[in-house]
């Protein structure tokens, strides 16, 4: 891997643009410039802003273009009704993809919702699961493994173009979203994959329905223990699915989660 991007998508004006809660133009505006200014202040790593709905927000941020921070790319994008959103946020990756200048080939790509933040964003991207390679697919599953989690997830440039490449298959209508097909594709990749070592902390709204994000997690020596053995559990089930985890690296993994498990236990008798 070459470097970290963070790929924020957006769409500051949703129009009528089905399943989408919030759609005031100005409320969504304000959140995408909170969220990209905390990133800015919060992280080194270079942003690439996708909006969709042909919005231009880049006057605000000259310096920070200038000097290689960011790069805002805006385009008339949010057309497809049939389909709704989540095949718009396909097509906004891959238009990123296709138009960037800051996004090389080698590089990883942490494509996070343009609204909202990530508390521990550092943490997030750096703090990566016990011996995880380099080059993986890093992202939140639900417990079936059949939805993955699209707030935030981090994958090389290679998986991102094979994703997009079957983002006709999301269908809003059909309850066939993207995190469906992220799940689908992330699962029969030949690369190997991880949920996320650290709990994202997420704070914002979500745009299809409303709820808030708090950014609050239970911080107590039980919660932690409770995620870890929830996520080495998948990792398991994922490695089972996927040859792509080793025999050892799988006995290792094992112990692991019996150790975490113990220690859950251990604070619940």
């Amino acid at each position: 891997m070459n470097k970290i991007v963070l790929l924020l998508t957006g769409c500051i004006n949703p129009g009528d643009m089905p399943f989408t809660h919030l759609k005031n133009k100005d409320e969504r505006m304000r959140q995408y410039k909170n969220a990209i200014d905390y990133y800015l202040r919060e992280t080194d790593y270079p942003i690439v802003f996708a909006e969709n709905s042909n919005t231009d927000i880049s006057e605000n941020y000259h310096k920070d273009i200038y000097e290689g921070r960011i790069e805002f790319i805006t385009f008339d994008g949010n057309n497809n009704k049939q389909k709704g959103k989540g095949y718009g946020e396909a097509y906004i990756i891959e238009y990123a993809l296709k138009e960037t200048t800051l996004i090389s080939k080698n590089d990883l790509i942490v494509k996070i919702t343009g609204r909202l933040i990530i508390e521990n964003i550092n943490d997030v991207i750096k703090k990566t699961f016990p011996l995880q390679k380099k080059g993986s697919i890093t992202c939140s599953f639900h417990s079936d493994l059949q939805f993955a989690d699209s707030r935030i997830f981090c994958a090389p440039q290679d998986f991102l173009h094979v994703f997009v490449s079957h983002k006709d298959e999301i269908n809003d209508y059909q309850n066939i979203y993207f995190e469906h097909i992220l799940a689908k594709y992330a699962l029969s990749s030949k690369l190997a994959l991880y949920p996320f070592w650290i709990e994202p902390i997420i704070n914002g709204e979500s745009g299809s329905t409303g709820i808030k994000y708090s950014g609050k997690k239970a911080n107590t020596p039980l919660h932690q223990y409770q995620y870890r053995s929830y996520i080495l559990k998948q990792v398991l089930i994922i490695a089972k699915l996927s040859p792509v985890i080793s025999s050892s690296y799988y006995t290792f993994y094992l112990l692991l989660y019996i150790a975490y498990r113990i220690r859950v236990m251990i604070i619940n008798k």
